[in-house]
């Protein structure tokens, strides 16, 4: 595999969004990427990344990947305004944490291929759409 080329597939689920509000991912510049208007059915985002090594250790990197201090990483999934639909009263992100990097990981990365699989309730209590930090649990696909 050649350097800079992605070796990591996120398989982000966003489970039982509100009906009707858009989502989609959102690239480092702001464009609005693959949006889906839900139906109420769980909408999968499928993200590339690159794992690599760097001076402070392995660290995913990409066109989604987002950086906050020296080791936070994660992607933003837009909604509504944010995912490019006009005439709603949504304008929200909700930021996906990447997980910390594992032995595991690094190995399926060097071999070709690490897939990802996370997802996140796309709706909170008051039936509006899941905003800001989101809880996502990670793991690796065998």
């Amino acid at each position: 595999m050649a350097a800079g080329e992605p070796n990591v597939t996120l398989k982000l689920s966003v489970v039982t969004p509100p009906k009707g509000v858009a989502h989609s991912l959102q690239g480092k510049d702001g464009e609005i990427v693959d949006p889906t208007v839900s139906t109420g059915k769980t909408i999968v985002f499928k993200v590339p990344a690159r794992l690599e090594e760097g001076k402070t250790g392995w660290r995913f990197l990409g066109d989604f990947v987002r950086t906050e201090g020296k080791t936070r990483r994660f992607v933003y999934v837009g909604i509504g305004k944010h995912a490019g639909q006009p005439h709603t009263t949504w304008d929200r992100r909700a930021k996906v944490d990447l997980p910390e990097v594992t032995a595991n990981m690094i190995g399926a990365a060097q071999a070709g291929m690490l897939v990802l699989d996370g997802a996140y309730d796309g709706t909170v209590r008051m039936g509006v759409p899941s905003c800001a930090s989101v809880k996502v649990t990670w793991k690796v696909r065998e």
